[in-house]
Formats: C-alpha cells, structure tokens, sequence
C-alpha cells in the first residue's frame, strides 16, 4: 500500500492513508498496552509464589554474613571483593547498610 498517496486535486494524503496509519497505531499501541499488563500480571504471580525478580547478588547468603563480620573488623573491600572472587560493588551491595 502506498501510504504516500495523495488527493490528485488538493495535494492532501488520501483519508484511506490516514486512516490505515491511525488504525495500524491504535494496534501496536494496544499490543504494547497488553504486553505490560502480561509482565505485571507474571511479576505479582511470581511474588505470590515466593519468588522475587532481579538478578541475584553474587554473593551468597551464606557468606554475606562473613562478609560483614569480616568487614566490621576493618578488612578492606577491595581486599574481601579478591578473597571472595567477586567485584568490589557486590561486597559494596552486601555491606550497604554498614558504610558510612
């Protein structure tokens, strides 16, 4: 379809053209609208279940209590991020709440 054509005497778009775009608009907005609301619906039924989204934290559980000892006793982060093989940012992440 040729969505360029225009009116032989006044030069305007054709209203069949104007038509078929606001048409073919209203779809993909509607489509968009429904995908959200599929993804919200899917996040709320994976919360109710117990799971939570996001990636998870590098560092496990179970060792994110001895990061924290570790790091109230003054060891650096840079120092936990090479003992634990991860970034500095995860450790960061695991001692939020500690740092100044």
């Amino acid at each position: 379809m040729d969505l360029t054509a225009r009116h032989p005497r006044t030069g305007e778009l054709l209203s069949i053209v104007k038509f078929t775009v606001q048409t073919l608009v209203a779809a993909g907005e509607l489509q968009r609208d429904l995908q959200r609301e599929l993804t919200y619906d899917g996040l709320r039924a994976a919360e109710a279940k117990g799971s939570k989204g996001g990636r998870r934290p590098a560092i496990s559980a179970a060792k994110t209590d001895t990061v924290r000892t570790t790091y109230l006793e003054g060891r650096s982060i840079a120092a936990l991020a090479r003992d634990h093989d991860v970034s500095r940012g995860a450790i960061r992440t695991a001692v939020a709440d500690l740092l100044p």
